[in-house]
């Protein structure tokens, strides 16, 4: 027997049972992750063990641990633990990795003094007021990074207390939000819940239903939203259901995205006489609502009582799926189990469980109560300080509370409009007005700043028994700026827009010449209606002229790219159809395609495949399989129409450049924009110069717009400025005058630029003198100032070119850092 044996690794092999260990008194360490054991009693009576891994294996019990008092270092990661008692009593451990578990409850940990790195991340673990103190008293608190020294790290997991926004924001925030906590807190007590379905599903009948009111047969359809408060009793509470009913018009999806969210519970009703599009709902609740549960309804079953779906189709592809629920809201069969399942769910909801303040809960109630359109900030905020939410980081979490409840709604990227909606329907309508809009459909989808007041307050958009929506002119400019926010038009020049779903349905004759290069991308699930919209809004300023028509555009600007593409929606196909010719094809086809990948990961789930043609013939291979073939060092695919193998990169190179899928082109890029405020528009023009850098150099911009009401604005200027890669300084002569932007961030860049640990860049925006300072001797761009050229474009296009080669340099720098 190895009865002296200290240490013993068993990685990756089929050992299961541990029973010869069972006399290894001596053993101090043990590993044997990634093996088939299931059992850890034969470990029970080794009381010296100071170390055991025991991840990615079945085991499930931790009682035979109970006794090894001597634990250092556990880590039982990636297995079917749910239970942590049986460690209570290992007051020594100082080292603990519980993470992508069945754990829910950390209470068994709190008497470890000792403890100092608690991973968790990945697990059911929704409260961390057991490790209150140990926070309090300085232990870091980490959402999506990595303990170093110590600390507890719960990236992803499924945060009541604290909620998740106080957690991402770091340990001051939780301490923050554990000291308004009192005994006067209590759950909030509300959720809400989002019908989605057909017009004429029956979402409104089922909601009044589910209030107690009757079934009414001429029920008219839903225009817009309607937001109904709902009461429903559980275990002796009252829980508010806060009910949205969206409007099943093909028109009003485009405004659904203002409001779909993943704190929420999604309804998806079917008709039963002629609901064919299960999945359309379904893969919406999916893309919008991530892992918010889903609750189907098969409506109107006393019409068609045969009416099935696939259910175990449906939830093996959709796994958020909690039940399937056939009813009639004109008979009431079926309702009352379906109200029970509902619910349930509601109870469940963890917006419903997460204690609010006193405080909190009274501005909640003050802004419920209100029956204005809107307010500005500065009245929310002294509504929060009224009912004592005083600290600025409190208000603006307890703000996106209200705004995931609809109660108050937010948009952060529009702060500068000052206006916060207390009524959906406000913002809904003015937008429905504009896109429903007869003027801007017969003028070609052109939507000019004169017409607002008459496209918006038009009489004849009052329906009756509605009430009356006033819009004052001050706020009209807010309902387009709502519009370019969430890409639903553009700005064509300075007093007209461009309403993609207005322009002409026809599409102009336009030939692609010479040697085409076509791609494909393909929604296999949903091609939700706002992408293509958006694309368009993302790339208007590349559209040649007018070539532009309500599925599609042509894309043409010679001076950053040397070629012209056809961008093409197929509705039917669920694909974007791109055609390229010229002498840059491959570079212009990767902006494209990474401005189609911006858009897609702004949903929660949305997949996407994209197809590579084989020259000469009609086949298409999908570019993810050649690419995880090249990489398995696969040099050819057979082409089944050609009868031939043809090699992986011909196939790829013909796509994209080989330099593009190297690491020197994956390496990302931080730049930081130093500008002082008047010139604050020229913001806007880098940004948009700079794009063709951002989706295909893995540049990312930051400037002071990102910062937060309420943050430090100063720390977090200079923690964006410690982290840039580059630093982009907009010369003018208010830049040198101002303090803050020539004595504080630029000496801080140029101090980093002399180690050579930054690269710091004028960019000649507004001639200045300025020559016999500092910033003068290092190389601006571009060579002529931008404000003072006959064609700014071609200046704001020359400084992208010439930026080109410093972000390659920055790269490189990375790389050697990385590496070193």
């Amino acid at each position: 027997m190895l009865t002296g044996l200290y240490t013993l690794y068993c990685y990756s092999n089929p050992i299961a049972n541990l029973s010869p260990l069972s006399e290894l008194s001596s053993l101090q360490q043990f590993y044997c992750p990634y093996t088939q054991v299931t059992d850890l009693s034969p470990l029970a009576g080794l009381t010296g063990l100071h170390t055991l891994n025991c991840s990615n294996t079945q085991v499930a019990d931790l009682s035979p641990l109970a006794g090894l008092t001597e634990l250092y270092t556990l880590d039982f990661s990636n297995t079917q633990i749910a239970d942590l008692s049986p460690l209570a009593g290992l007051i020594e451990l100082h080292t603990l990795n519980c993470s992508n578990t069945l754990v829910a409850d950390l209470s068994p940990l709190t008497r470890m003094g000792g403890l100092q790195r608690l991973y968790c991340s990945d697990t059911h673990i929704a409260d961390l007021s057991p490790f209150c103190h140990k926070i309090r008293a300085g232990w870091p608190e980490i959402w999506e990074d990595y303990i170093l020294e110590t600390g507890i790290d719960v990236t992803d997991c499924p945060l009541i207390i604290p909620p998740v926004e106080f957690a991402i924001e770091g340990p001051e925030a939780v301490v923050e939000y554990f000291e308004q906590l009192g005994e006067d807190s209590r759950p909030l007590n509300e959720v809400k819940v989002i019908f989605l379905g057909e017009g004429a599903a029956g979402k409104t009948s089922l909601i009044k239903r589910l209030r107690g009111e009757g079934f009414d047969p001429e029920e008219s359809q839903t225009h817009g939203i309607r937001i109904q408060k709902t009461p429903f009793n559980f275990d002796g509470e009252t829980i508010t259901a806060h009910c949205w009913d969206f409007g099943g018009q093909e028109v009003n999806h485009a405004t659904h995205q203002f409001f779909l969210s993943q704190r929420c519970i999604y309804v998806a009703v079917l008709n039963s006489r002629s609901d064919d599009k299960a999945e359309k709902w379904l893969k919406h609740a999916a893309s919008f609502g991530g892992r918010s549960p889903v609750l189907v309804v098969l409506n109107k079953i006393d019409e068609n009582p045969s009416f099935q779906v696939n259910q175990k189709l449906l939830s093996e592809k959709y796994p958020n799926i909690l039940g399937f629920h056939r009813l009639s809201c004109g008979t009431g069969q079926g309702v009352e189990e379906f109200r029970l399942a509902l619910t349930s769910q509601i109870e469940q909801a963890d917006a419903r469980r997460t204690p609010f303040p006193a405080a909190w809960l009274a501005v909640k109630d003050h802004f419920a109560n209100m029956t204005q359109d809107y307010i500005d900030s500065a009245h929310y905020r002294a509504v929060c300080e009224m009912n004592g939410v005083t600290r600025r980081f409190s208000q603006d979490v307890l703000l996106q509370f209200l705004h995931d409840l609809g109660i108050v709604i937010n948009f952060r990227n529009l702060k500068n409009f000052d206006t916060q909606i207390l009524n959906p329907l406000w913002l809904t309508n003015g937008v429905y007005r504009i896109i429903n809009s007869e003027r801007v459909a017969n003028a070609g989808g052109l939507l000019h700043e004169a017409d607002f007041d008459a496209i918006i307050n038009d009489p004849r958009c009052a329906k009756g028994g509605e009430p009356v929506l006033h819009y004052p002119l001050d706020k009209l400019n807010y309902i387009v700026r709502v519009m370019q926010e969430f890409e639903l038009c553009y700005q064509w020049d300075e007093w007209c827009y461009v309403v993609p779903q207005l322009l002409p349905v026809s599409e102009p004759y336009f030939a692609v010449h010479g040697k085409a290069l076509r791609f494909t991308v393909r929604f296999p699930e949903l091609l939700p209606d706002s992408i293509f919209p958006r694309l368009m809004v993302k790339l208007h300023s590349f559209i040649l002229g007018e070539l532009r028509w309500r599925t599609g555009m042509v894309l043409h600007k010679p001076s950053v790219f040397d070629a012209m593409a056809r961008v093409r929606e197929d509705k039917e196909e669920r694909e974007i159809q791109i055609d390229i010719c010229g002498q840059e094809p491959r570079r212009l086809l990767s902006f494209i395609r990474e401005t189609v990948k911006e858009i897609v990961a702004s949903f929660a789930n949305l997949p996407i495949t994209e197809w590579v043609p084989v020259p000469g013939c009609e086949e298409l291979f999908e570019y993810a399989y050649l690419v995880d073939a090249e990489k398995a060092g696969e040099k050819e695919v057979f082409v089944r129409q050609l009868k031939k193998r043809i090699a992986v990169a011909d196939l790829l190179d013909g796509v994209e450049e080989p330099a593009m899928r190297d690491e020197l082109a994956q390496t990302p890029v931080k730049a930081f924009v130093s500008y002082c405020r008047k010139d604050k528009e020229h913001r806007l023009d880098l940004r948009a110069a700079l794009s063709p850098l951002v989706r295909l150099d893995k540049l990312s911009l930051w400037d002071d717009r990102a910062i937060d009401a309420g943050e430090d604005w100063n720390k977090v200027i200079f923690q964006q400025l410690a982290e840039a890669d580059v630093v982009l300084c907009l010369v003018s002569a208010d830049f040198i005058q101002s303090d803050f932007c020539y004595t504080q961030e630029l000496k801080t860049a140029l101090e980093a630029h002399q180690k050579s640990e930054k690269t710091l860049v004028p960019i000649r925006l507004r001639e200045c003198h300025w020559e016999d300072l500092p910033l003068a001797k290092i190389q601006g761009f571009p060579v002529n100032w931008i404000a003072s050229a006959s064609d700014k474009d071609k200046a704001w296009t020359e400084l992208a070119k010439s930026l080109e080669p410093v972000i390659k340099q920055a790269k490189q720098r990375k790389m050697k850092q990385r590496r070193s």
